[in-house]
């Protein structure tokens, strides 16, 4: 479980996350979804602190991450919470000097000391799990972006992280491909991995969350299951959101 409490992120004195308060549970998948500008992608940055939250705290389980100006993380603490997650960026982010057998197993073998051969065996295992296992020594420029994507999942996947965070995972995809990336992230979810995912994509997000959140402005308008938040709102703003995409009855 990721409990955050009063989180603050600002930037050059302008407060983008204002007083976050959220839990996300485990072996749930939690969608965040608002408009652009509204905070998501700082939000799910700040998880892993590739954002380093102003103030306010977040907790892995027992292990509470307490964030002040003057008092930043050790490096300890810093490596110890990115170990639990693993990011998956909407650019993929792949090396592309290495292939994709070597795009995975760098991080278990450099960071958790794993040896080469159980790095490879995890690699090959987990590329069966994409859907690509005959791609293995191919380089990141011989494969289409739903390929690229899927490898950077298995990445993650390959550092058995406690919670996989991703950011617009499909927005760089045209819908075909788009479809084989979903496809493996709702087989994530029927596993019951933890996962928070921020979206643009309600037809995705309404299939595949647990848990949704809605945020604008910085500020968390309205959190619940899907059913709440899809077919029940709450709030005049979420209505609103919804029947931009198309969405006209509650």
């Amino acid at each position: 479980m990721i409990r955050v409490t009063n989180l603050v992120k600002a930037f050059d004195g302008k407060e983008i996350l204002k007083n976050i308060n959220v839990t996300f549970p485990q072996g749930s998948t939690t969608v965040i979804v608002g408009p652009s500008g509204s905070g998501k992608t700082t939000l799910l940055r700040c998880l892993n602190l590739l954002e380093t939250p102003t103030s306010g705290s977040i907790a892995f389980d027992d292990t509470i991450y307490t964030f002040t100006p003057n008092e930043p993380l050790s490096t300890a603490q810093v490596l110890n919470l990115r170990r639990k997650s693993g990011m998956v960026f909407q650019s993929f982010n792949l090396f592309p000097h290495k292939t994709v057998e070597q795009n995975i197993i760098e991080g278990p073998i450099i960071v958790k000391k794993q040896s080469k051969a159980s790095a490879l065996v995890q690699a090959h295992a987990l590329l069966e799990k994409v859907g690509l296992s005959d791609r293995a020594q191919h380089y990141p420029h011989q494969l289409s972006g739903g390929q690229k994507q899927r490898v950077a999942i298995a990445r993650a996947l390959a550092m058995e992280p406690e919670v996989i965070l991703f950011d617009e995972p499909t927005s760089a995809l045209d819908p075909e491909l788009e479809q084989e990336v979903l496809k493996v992230i709702q087989s994530l979810a029927s596993e019951h991995s933890t996962m928070i995912i921020v979206t643009h994509n309600l037809e995705f997000a309404r299939n595949i969350a647990d848990f949704v959140i809605f945020i604008e402005a910085g500020h968390i308008v309205e959190t619940g299951n899907v059913a709440q938040v899809f077919e029940q709102p709450q709030h005049k703003r979420t209505q609103e959101f919804l029947n931009l995409f198309g969405r006209t009855t509650y």
